[in-house]
Order: structure tokens, then sequence, then C-alpha cells
């Protein structure tokens, strides 16, 4: 392991196959699609922690009497919390192990393990953006247990966040970045199978990659080994 595999001239060799696809192609699809997830996870962190203070708030305010209902928004938050941290595990894992340790090959159980996950993961992605989407464009948080005026009342004192979901824009953030961030996750997710694919049947290296490069790498990583030896 070596930091300089950090390099850019490491990170986009092209001796490796799909290596610059994976690393860059316009956009860096591993590391947009972790970091995009990320954000999407912080952003619904945020907005579930704030709901789930306006419900503790208003429930003791009213000493218990009144009950705020938001689970729809909480389970859809929760769900996009779990994905997005799958995403970055799984991609995350493997960005680490192309940079490090670009010719090692591995066993056909382990590839198609990650393909399942990464499909998997792809589809909980998806599903959670769905379920996002119809949540925050149609639902709101309600209060019931007590007159419509005393409701009124609670909703005035604590008005942040509101009860229209979508009228909030850090709801509207989290539900755009998972969008996005889906599609970055379902980008990786073909690169991940063309590469797994062209790797199980023909090794690492790129087709366009010049064989005489490969020998003249081998016997430079040869002589610095045998220095190191000594």
């Amino acid at each position: 392991m070596s930091w300089s595999a950090f390099g850019h001239k490491n990170m986009f060799n092209p001796r490796w196959h799909l290596r610059k696809e994976r690393f860059s192609k316009s956009m860096i699809f591993y590391c947009l699609a972790m970091l995009i997830s990320l954000a999407a996870e912080c952003t619904a962190t945020y907005s579930l922690t704030k709901y789930e203070h306006h419900q503790t708030n208003i429930e003791r305010l009213s000493n218990f009497t009144a009950q705020v209902h938001n689970n729809n928004l909480i389970d859809a938050e929760i769900t996009t919390i779990v994905f997005c941290v799958l995403v970055a595990t799984l991609f995350g894992a493997d960005f680490f192990f192309l940079l490090f340790w670009p010719k090692r090959t591995y066993p056909r159980w382990y590839n198609i393990t990650k393909k399942i996950l990464a499909v998997i993961i792809t589809a909980g992605m998806l599903a959670a953006a769905i379920v996002s989407n119809a949540v925050v464009t149609k639902h709101s948080e309600t209060i019931t247990g007590v007159s419509p005026e005393t409701a009124q009342g609670y909703v005035d004192l604590y008005f942040r966040p509101p009860l229209k979901y979508r009228t909030w824009s850090v709801n509207v953030a989290y539900v755009v970045l998972l969008w996005i961030a889906f599609a970055f996750t379902a980008a990786s997710t073909v690169l991940m199978f063309l590469a797994v694919d062209h790797e199980q049947r023909y090794g690492p290296e790129s087709f366009d990659h010049d064989p005489e490069d490969t020998r003249l790498a081998n016997e430079k990583a040869a002589r610095t080994s045998g220095a190191s030896a000594v």
C-alpha cells in the first residue's frame, strides 16, 4: 500500500481496464456516488432529527395529550440513510481496492457477491428515492388529540420545521440529492459489472494497454523488490 496510489498518474493509468471510466469519464462515478449519497444521508439525518425534536417538544408541551404523526417521513429518511451508508461502504471499499491493488484478481464467489450487493443497493436507492419523493411532495406532519386551535398554537410556537414537508428546503434538498445519488450509483454499478466481467475473462489489464509497458513495469517492480530485500 502506498499513498502514491492517489496520484493522478496512478489513478488514471490506462493499463487497467475501465480504470479511467471508474475514476474519471467526465465525472468520477464512484466518488460522486459515495459523496452525494453521504450528502443525502446527512441532509436526511438533519431533517429526521428536527422532526423528532418537533414531535417531542409539542407532545411534552401538551403534557402528552397531543400526538404528532410524522412516521411516514421518518421511515423514508431511515431507508435513505441505510442505503446511502451501504453505497459508501460497497463502492468505497471497491474504490480503495482498485486504487491500492489493481493487479489483484478475486475469486468468483466474491465477484458474484459484489454484483448482487450492488444490484440490491441500487434498487434500494431507487426505492428510497421514490418513497421519499412521494412522502415529501404529498404528505404532511399531523397533530391529533387536541382541538385545531390548540394544535395551531403549538405550530405557531414551534414553526420550524413546518408541517408540510415540501415547504421546507431541507426536505427538498435531501430528495434531490437522493435522486442524483441514485443515478451515480446505477452508473457505478454498470461500470462494476463491465469491469468484473472483463477481469474474470481476461484479467485486470486493458486491451488498449501496450504489453511492452506491462513488461517494463513488471521489471521495474522486480528490481524495486530486489533492492528492498537487499
